[in-house]
């Protein structure tokens, strides 16, 4: 038995043409560990990915980022950007899809808030939330809507950008799943790419940040460091609590 699963995946995009290589860590989402680091992913020896965005210039965590009523950094709702709040590029708290695992209840569920205020959770020491940007993959319309008209992708992910991406998907099984790729792409073609995960799933999911910040380490399998070490504070583990 194992605590997580590495595998590559060559999903095809019909937007790209051809096939986007998916390298993906399952896992259960008791497994999930929302870590301050102070460096790269690879660097941390740690198996897991890049978390949500972040300051380059201050190195705080601009999305929640909040575990049993922890925040990845020190300072809760008094301060702007630790993770407690979803703040976008121009310095203002913004609704954003925001992942929460609740381990008491045995659920996911993707809230569109602002702070860790917002969270409806069953046992404040149980669980995690990790924001980011929906995917949207059980519908089109409702991607194609927020593509459109929600300006925190045109602050923070430059949708039509072709760059290295990162998610975090889960599922009916339950399981979470930790994705990037190496390639370069855009938001469409990545999300149309994630859903060949697993087509029976129910898959849905929130983007993480990308481009440069998009990390992966599995150790003695595969690492990547978005083709430069860029110096991340806050990545998602996956730590040995439970067995698949």
């Amino acid at each position: 038995m194992a605590y997580y699963v590495y595998s590559v995946i060559d999903s095809y995009s019909s937007i790209k043409g051809g096939y986007v290589r998916l390298h993906v860590i399952k896992t259960s989402p008791n497994n999930i560990k929302l870590t301050p680091i102070s460096g790269t992913v690879p660097a941390s020896g740690l198996v897991g990915v890049n978390a949500g965005f972040f300051d380059d210039k201050t190195q705080t965590v601009q999305s929640i980022c909040i575990q049993n009523s922890t925040t990845v950094q020190p300072g809760g709702s008094s301060v702007f950007a630790c993770g407690y709040y979803n703040n976008d590029s121009t310095g203002h708290h913004v609704n954003k899809g925001t992942l929460v695992w609740d381990a008491d209840w045995r659920t996911y569920r993707q809230q569109i808030i602002q702070s860790a205020a917002e969270l409806t959770i069953g046992n404040p020491d149980r669980y995690w939330a990790q924001g980011g940007l929906s995917m949207h993959l059980q519908s089109d319309s409702a991607w194609n809507t927020m593509r459109s008209n929600n300006q925190e992708l045109v602050n923070d992910q430059f949708p039509t950008s072709a760059i290295p991406r990162t998610a975090l998907l889960y599922g009916n099984s339950l399981n979470v799943y930790l994705v990037i790729t190496t390639q370069n792409v855009t938001m469409d073609v990545f999300r149309e790419a994630c859903k060949g995960i697993d087509s029976s799933n129910g898959l849905q999911g929130i983007f993480l940040d990308g481009s440069t910040a998009t990390q992966m380490n599995v150790p003695n399998q595969f690492s990547f460091s978005g083709g430069s070490n860029r110096k991340l504070p806050a990545m998602i583990e996956v730590v040995n609590n439970v067995q698949l």
